[in-house]
């Protein structure tokens, strides 16, 4: 060893330490570090500053981290020689010997890493008296008998809690196992009466007994998750009684909190484990000795420190725990008096923690309670719950009103008042889970806390007294608006679970109509209570269908609310209005639509008075109020009893805006009239237009055709022949489309010729207004900035007409998917020969990105959707070919952007504009970005809908199902059996897989997964598509990921893999699709129905040889095992994969050893790498 080279790394390590080096001076000496590391001898060195305990903490912590990074270097190749002896002999010298009794713990922590990295490379092969090694350290004091119980837990952590990048491979982790637990009759003993002693020493202020127990109990929480449930609860050495004495010590240490939160996630982890019933009794007597100590704490009252709630947080964890795992298992035979007691304290504890004052360990409880109240021997467990505190506990914790501002256990919980709000959203959902059950329980009880709380708000807040507005008016955080928006959202899910009983009995319905008079008596001033009230009102929908009386009373006040106005507003003089009032309208009209959309045949006697409120009120709302007015007569007269009256009904209310629409002819049909329209500001005309398309799009997205009875639901022959087509039902719309598509389909083409460049250039040029059609409106950069910023408009009218383009081209796709979506369409238009193509489909290669969205989704979906089947060849396929080439294409710029980080690489046609608003540069990345984002979402989204389309069923019960109907598979068939679509489609989710949007990745990969499954089997016409393009985009897209921990999408590419090896290149079908077949033993079919790319890529892969690929074809073939073939190609895909990645942290430097130990080999010579020192301190020399 030289001296001077130990001399200069104390140094370089003092001046990386040092506050006042110069950032030069510490650069260097990081370089030298490094430099050194790389010397073989460097452990030398290490060994010997670390003999000397006198030693700076940072020196000695530097040693130990050279010591560590040469054993995860080196130890491999010396790992069967003397020296990997020695050094193990040196380090476990070192931590018997060489220890001070203050050590911190940074300190303690490296030198536990060091041994157990030792310990995963040797034991128990070539370390096979570890035991009695760290046995022995054990005995030299407290330091060392803590530092011996991290390192067993270190060993066991790293085993039981290994991810994707765990350093440690299957077979060692299983033989470290192993050893582990043949270790269990000398360690454990050997634990507990150290426990025992401790714990004594502790009550005599030991100063170093509180550390030994800590780690004592660190090491028994790695060892619970695994061991045999009996081992921990032994007479002789239970563990898990200790852990829940230690939860209430009657000490005093500053280490108690962190005992007691260690003590507890021991029993969280005890009571996670499968008992099953053999060990019934074991279960009942832990169970009760934990609740004996739990009981023992002070679980109720106010929390206003962090500590207390940290522990009251892992106390409520144990209970859920054993909630989710145990109390079926309890529950799973007739009850026998051993179990009463134990579930009747579980209860207790359950219902004590339920009610504390933090929502977050009220909301982790619902799960339990979820199982208690939906599990049949619910009867036999009632009478040990107090339900009327169940009701009031859920009840109050429905209303927000423990925020963090004037709350201590919520400002512990939660940041601010957004995050609290934010919780809340899903712990109102959580919430409505027990209260639906026990409304279904208790109906009457139900009622009974409705009508009462509903009293108490409406009088004892029926106006806001704090936190007013300037009108006088609630803000959101006025006392009366939390307890109204609290009552709407409770009223809500109290009626919505009210189950029919409530209705069919007099004195029930008559007890919730007491309600309903509480709000019709209810009145007030105040948008904000008002927007709640409507709420209100359209929860009880249901019971307004059994007294038809109530329906003009709430009619005529919503109607009133509808023409609200706040002092100084007025829509007959154009005055602006305030938000507050604009929601109370509009919500106002989305009531009087769900109540009339939950039974238009009880609403249809009271239509003409329906009709004469809306044209009375015409004069006074907004135009998107209007529409609304239109869209609540169509639900109702959905009702009408015969179709000629539904159709006259509809003809109509849309005479008027079809005049309308008809008269715009000449400005939709030219480009030049409708820019002059918009430049020459001509209200009137421009919005207008806006108005009219707005309106029929309204009243037919409402119309409802209900198929006649009598006609029998389309086979799959009739639905795939070309003779006889099943006659879709008449529609009352049908007679609208003639005069409506036309100008509709001009609209469309005039806005795409917009885009054109030299269209889109004069604009430019000669317009000052107008131009606001080609850019991005404010609405749109907000929402692609996910409200995060906002950009200053500096010119309102640029802007304005930037929504009024943005609005009005949605508004025509929606119209034209409506159109697709009623079936009559495709028979009574010459629909696929004329509009799509001159219209829809003309200028894609202008239109920009963030137009594609809408038009993907309202557009095209519906028209793969409803497309009959006997166009299928003549329209859908033609068009979805072009659709599917375009965004091949489109798609692809973006691609080649994202990957070099370049944005100059987006084709700048297809790129938003901005125009009318300060925006900086880095904004303008972020929403080119975005707007691409949604590009690649919603072509998966339609290519999803071509080979993997679900339609939702059971739409109104509890649990809607996403299934394939006749008409679903139809089209996936036809789609697959068209080569040019197939490959199209490949195409598009192939680019998708290696984009940067893991979502869109991960669904692309699922998609290709079926494609792989449904084209294998059937035609090797596909194998090479599937077996080179695919196999290797999911090779490429794997390697960029395969170091990310927990990534799901890993494991997604990697099971695209396997399936593609499996079918394409072995010939395996999956266990489910072996109908007749033994899974392990395939007939092999024939090399000219297999595909070999995938074979030959792999072995290409860096460092693979023939017998490696051999070896896996073989794991694949014996092991049926989805699961398994994926841990086999993943470990066959590391080695290769970090010759291409520079992955230094996710090293497989733990190797597996052989059953018997090898011989030793000489150790290779050392060799000096001594860097050039002589300039790096010269400022240090005097």
């Amino acid at each position: 060893m030289d001296p001077h080279v130990y001399e200069q790394v104390l140094r370089a390590v003092d001046v990386c330490h040092a506050g006042s080096s110069a950032q030069s001076e510490r650069d260097a000496a990081y370089v030298y570090c490094e430099a050194f590391q790389e010397r073989l001898d460097c452990i030398q060195y290490a060994f010997y500053l670390l003999q000397d305990a006198s030693r700076p903490f940072h020196h000695r912590h530097f040693a130990l981290h050279v010591v560590e990074t040469w054993i995860r270097k080196h130890w491999k190749a010396c790992s069967a020689t003397e020296d990997a002896v020695t050094y193990r002999a040196n380090i476990l010298t070192i931590m018997a010997s060489h220890l001070n009794a203050d050590e911190p713990i940074f300190l303690k922590e490296k030198l536990v890493k060091v041994v157990s990295d030792i310990a995963k490379r040797s034991f128990p092969q070539r370390w096979p008296d570890m035991l009695d090694h760290l046995m022995q350290i054990w005995s030299v004091g407290p330091l060392q008998t803590e530092l011996v119980m991290l390192v067993f837990r270190s060993i066991a952590e790293d085993c039981v809690s290994s991810t994707f990048n765990s350093t440690i491979p299957p077979a060692r982790r299983k033989d470290l196992l192993q050893g582990l637990n043949a270790s269990f009759p000398v360690l454990f003993p050997r634990v507990y009466r150290e426990l025992e002693l401790q714990y004594t020493r502790l009550q005599q202020q030991d100063a170093h007994a509180a550390a030994v127990i800590l780690a004592g109990l660190q090491m028994m929480k790695e060892f619970l998750d695994w061991m045999p449930v009996t081992t921990p609860a032994a007479p002789d050495a239970n563990f898990i009684a200790v852990a829940g004495l230690l939860l209430h010590p009657n000490i005093d240490t500053p280490q108690l909190l962190a005992m007691q939160i260690v003590a507890a996630e021991c029993l969280e982890e005890y009571f996670s484990r499968s008992f099953g019933k053999e060990h019934m009794a074991l279960l009942h007597q832990a169970s009760l000795t934990c609740w004996s100590h739990l009981a023992a704490l002070s679980l109720t009252g106010p929390v206003d420190d962090a500590d207390t709630l940290l522990l009251h947080t892992h106390i409520n964890r144990i209970v859920v725990s054993w909630g989710v795992h145990q109390l079926d298992d309890v529950l799973a035979d007739p009850l026998p008096s051993t179990t009463l007691p134990v579930l009747q304290s579980f209860l207790s504890l359950l219902q004590t923690l339920f009610n504390h004052p933090s929502a977050l360990l009220t909301e982790a409880q619902v799960i339990v309670w979820l199982n208690v109240l939906k599990h049949a021997s619910c009867a036999t467990l009632l009478p040990y719950i107090n339900v009327p505190a169940l009701w009031t506990t859920c009840l109050d914790k429905y209303f927000k009103l423990h925020s963090p501002d004037n709350d201590d256990t919520s400002a512990l919980e939660f940041d601010d008042r957004d995050a609290y709000n934010a919780f809340y959203g899903n712990f109102r959902g959580r919430l409505y889970g027990i209260l639906r059950l026990l409304v279904q329980k208790q109906p009457a009880a139900a009622l009974t806390h409705l009508h009462d709380r509903l009293q108490y708000v409406l009088t004892v807040h029926a106006a806001g007294r704090d936190n007013l507005d300037d009108l006088g008016h609630c803000t959101d955080t006025t006392t009366a608006h939390i307890y109204h928006e609290g009552m709407a959202s409770l009223v809500d899910c109290l009626v919505k679970s009210l189950p029919e009983v409530v209705y069919e009995t007099p004195a029930l319905r008559h007890h919730l109509g007491l309600s309903v008079e509480l709000l019709l008596a209810y009145h007030t001033r105040d948008p904000w209570l008002l927007f709640r009230h409507c709420l209100c009102l359209s929860s009880l929908s249901k019971y307004y269908m059994r007294d038809p009386t109530l329906y003009p009373r709430v009619f005529d006040r919503l109607f009133g609310l509808i023409v609200f106005c706040e002092p100084g507003e007025s829509i007959a003089h154009g005055s602006p209005m305030r938000p507050t009032s604009t929601n109370v309208r509009r919500r106002a009209l989305a009531s009087l639509i769900s109540i009339c959309h939950a039974g238009p045949l009880h609403v249809l006697p009271y239509l003409p008075m329906l009709c004469t409120q809306v044209i009375g009120l015409f004069p006074q709302v907004l135009d998107s109020e209007g529409v609304l007015m239109y869209e609540m007569l169509v639900v109702v007269s959905n009702s009408l009893p015969t179709f000629e009256e539904r159709e006259a009904f509809i003809q109509q209310i849309t005479a008027a805006p079809l005049a309308q629409w008809t008269d715009m002819t000449p400005i939709i049909t030219s480009q030049d009239k409708l820019v002059h329209a918009l430049e020459t500001h001509n209200a009137t005309v421009v919005f207008g237009l806006l108005k009219v398309l707005t309106t029929l799009y309204g009243i037919a997205k409402r119309i409802q055709v209900t198929p006649p009875p009598s006609s029998p639901p389309p086979s799959s022959t009739s639905l795939s022949e070309h003779g006889d087509i099943p006659s879709p039902s008449p529609h009352p719309f049908a007679s609208v489309w003639p005069v409506l598509l036309p100008n509709l389909m001009a609209l469309i083409r005039t806005l795409h010729a917009l885009s054109a460049p030299l269209a889109r250039e004069s604009l430019v040029q000669t317009t000052t207004s107008a131009r606001g059609i080609l850019v991005m409106s404010v609405e749109e950069i907000n929402q692609a900035m996910l409200g995060k910023e906002q950009v200053q408009v500096v010119d309102v009218t640029v802007t304005k007409y930037a929504r009024w383009a943005k609005n009005t081209r949605d508004i025509c796709y929606h119209l034209v998917g409506c159109a697709f979506g009623h079936a009559n369409i495709f028979t009574t238009t010459d629909m696929p020969s004329s509009w799509v193509q001159s219209s829809l489909l003309s200028n894609l290669e202008y239109m920009e990105h963030r137009h594609w969205k809408t038009f993907l989704s309202s557009v095209w979906l519906p028209f793969v959707k409803s497309c009959p089947p006997h166009l299928y060849a003549t329209s859908l396929q033609p068009t979805v070919w072009h659709l599917l080439s375009h965004l091949t294409d489109r798609l692809a710029t973006g691609y080649a952007a994202a990957s070099s980080g370049d944005d100059m690489k987006y084709d700048v046609a297809y790129l938003p504009q901005f125009a009318g608003v300060d925006i900086q540069a880095t904004t303008v990345d972020t929403v080119s970005n975005a707007v691409f984002v949604e590009v690649v979402r919603y072509t998966v989204d339609f290519v999803e809908a071509l080979i993997d389309a679900k339609t939702v069923v059971d739409m109104d019960s509890t649990h809607p199902k996403h299934v394939v109907v006749e008409t679903d598979r139809v089209l996936r068939e036809f789609i697959l059996s068209s080569d040019a679509l197939t490959r199209q489609i490949v195409a598009v989710l192939v680019g998708v897989v290696g984009y940067t949007d893991t979502l869109s990745c991960r669904r692309a990969t699922n998609l290709l997964d079926r494609l792989v499954s449904a084209l294998a089997g059937q035609t090797q016409q596909f194998h090479q598509l599937l077996g080179k393009d695919v196999f290797t985009a999911a090779l490429c897209a794997l390697l960029a990921h395969f170091h990310d921990v927990d990534d799901g999408f890993k494991w997604e590419l990697i099971n695209l893999l396997r399936n593609i090896y499996c079918r394409v290149t072995l010939g395996l079908l999956p266990v489910d699709e072996c109908k007749g077949i033994d899974p392990l033993h395939q007939p092999v079919k024939p090399d000219s129905d297999l595909c070999f790319a995938p074979r030959q890529i792999v072995a290409s892969l860096h460092g693979v040889q023939p017998d490696d690929v051999a070896a896996l074809e073989q794991s694949l073939r014996t092991h049926h095992s989805t699961k398994t073939q994926k841990n086999y190609l993943k470990e066959f895909l590391e080695t290769p994969f970090l010759a291409y990645v520079d992955a230094p942290h996710t090293l497989k430097a733990i190797e597996d050893l052989p059953p018997v130990a090898s011989s030793s080999h000489p150790r290779a010579a050392s060799t000096s790498n001594d860097a050039d020192i002589s300039s790096l301190f010269g400022a240090h020399h005097e």
